[in-house]
């Protein structure tokens, strides 16, 4: 059977439930999560993505960049074996497009740990600046489940990996994250908002097979 075509796809708001239904395929849904978004052929949806808090945001991370209220993360996204090629890439532009207008900056994460290189963030012109904050963070694991720092500081009130493992947690520390950066808004905004982190811009990074 053919894929459907992607000059077909229609992408639109979905409940949380649906995303959930399609991204738990793949990778866990992220504990809170406030937009998600569908990519429909005819009425079959076959891709699904979350936005939601940029948790630094909360910590005034993201004051120095002038980037306060303004900026959400994409959480997850997944696409399921039927979808076409491209299909990813089309449901992360146009779903940024379907944002609230304050939202004028884009952000996501990768994993290097897992061999994530952020290639779909790549295919969709987003910015890479690699590891903004320097030093390691905790993987958690409670009864054979891993959990972030965040969700084990509210647990057990305190974070980093020595201060949990004195606690009985299963904590190891794992490198930080690499970071993509998208811009939505006027032309005069983009600028802006790009021109806060262009010096800490960097080249792509490729699979290690690619290198």
């Amino acid at each position: 059977m053919l894929p459907p075509d992607i000059c077909s796809a229609v992408i639109r708001p979905i409940p949380l439930a649906t995303a959930a239904e399609i991204i738990g395929r793949f990778e866990p849904m992220p504990a809170v999560a406030r937009y998600s978004f569908g990519i429909f052929f005819a009425d079959s949806c076959e891709g699904a993505v979350v936005y939601g808090d940029e948790y630094g945001e909360n910590l005034g991370v993201w004051d120095a960049y002038g980037y306060r209220g303004k900026i959400i993360a994409l959480l997850r996204g997944a696409c399921t074996h039927r979808a076409p090629l491209h299909a990813a890439s089309k449901l992360v532009r146009r779903s940024m497009k379907l944002l609230p207008a304050h939202f004028q900056i884009v952000t996501a994460t990768v994993d290097g740990t897992l061999g994530e290189v952020g290639t779909i963030y790549q295919a969709c012109g987003f910015d890479f600046v690699g590891v903004m904050r320097q030093g390691g963070r905790s993987l958690i694991r409670i009864n054979g489940k891993h959990v972030s720092e965040r969700q084990a500081g509210r647990l057990a009130g305190t974070r980093g990996a020595r201060a949990l493992a004195a606690l009985g947690f299963d904590a190891v520390p794992v490198p930080r994250r690499g970071r993509y950066f998208a811009f939505r808004g006027s032309k005069h905004d983009q600028r802006r908002n790009r021109d806060a982190i262009a010096h800490l811009v960097l080249p792509y990074p490729k699979r290690s097979t690619e290198a």
